[in-house]
């Protein structure tokens, strides 16, 4: 376990374009649509700030387990890493169990990165409980966006599965309303997206950060 966990660690900086894109762009959206929405009450702006800040760490999330995973699980099958596995003394669940340690350590860096930005840079406010049990919601939250990428992984073709991947990927950010609230699409939208697990992620995550609640409305 611990040489697949260092093999998994090697092939995280290999791929440190990918990396940094899948925190980079979020936290870019970050800046800049909190720097272009104002209102005028201070507690909306505190709250929206707060909120925007919560719903790109998922963003950017969903970019390491809708794309990162399925891929480097792909990758792994064309390469016959995965046979080289299968033959060998090392366990078929280790070598989930490193990929799926490899994703959770971009998930944290994801959250702290993006919380450290929305702390310094736009002022964010939250007491310790409210940033570690924001933080912790939202890595548990994660689970579901490994199960979309293992589900992804199943398809054979690798283009198939790139445009499978990106419509996910900003379909369920759009439409679960990471980018914009849900309350500015029509009303047959909003049926839609409130459905989306996404959506729900966004609620349960918001509603904890703001009113302390564990709840959805």
């Amino acid at each position: 376990m611990k040489a697949l966990l260092k093999i998994e660690w090697i092939k995280t900086w290999r791929s440190w374009p990918v990396f940094i894109m899948g925190i980079g762009m979020p936290v870019g959206f970050f800046l800049l649509f909190s720097s272009i929405v104002s209102t005028p009450n201070p507690e909306a702006q505190k709250d929206f700030l707060l909120s925007y800040m919560l719903t790109m760490t998922g963003f950017s999330m969903s970019s390491f387990g809708l794309f990162t995973f399925p891929y480097m699980l792909q990758e792994d099958q064309t390469e016959h890493w995965l046979t080289y596995i299968e033959h060998s003394k090392i366990s078929i669940s280790a070598y989930y169990l490193s990929k799926i340690f490899r994703v959770l350590l971009n998930f944290m860096v994801a959250i702290i990165v993006t919380f450290c930005v929305g702390a310094f840079v736009r002022d964010v406010e939250l007491p310790l409980s409210g940033w570690l049990g924001s933080g912790a919601l939202l890595l548990l939250s994660s689970l579901v966006f490994l199960a979309f990428g293992l589900l992804i992984a199943q398809i054979k073709s690798q283009q198939i599965m790139s445009v499978v991947a990106n419509i996910t990927y900003l379909g369920l950010a759009i439409v679960g309303g990471s980018w914009m609230p849900i309350s500015m699409f029509p009303k047959w939208v909003q049926s839609i997206s409130e459905w989306t697990p996404v959506y729900r992620i966004n609620e349960l995550v918001v509603n904890f950060a703001i009113n302390g609640e564990f709840s959805w409305k």
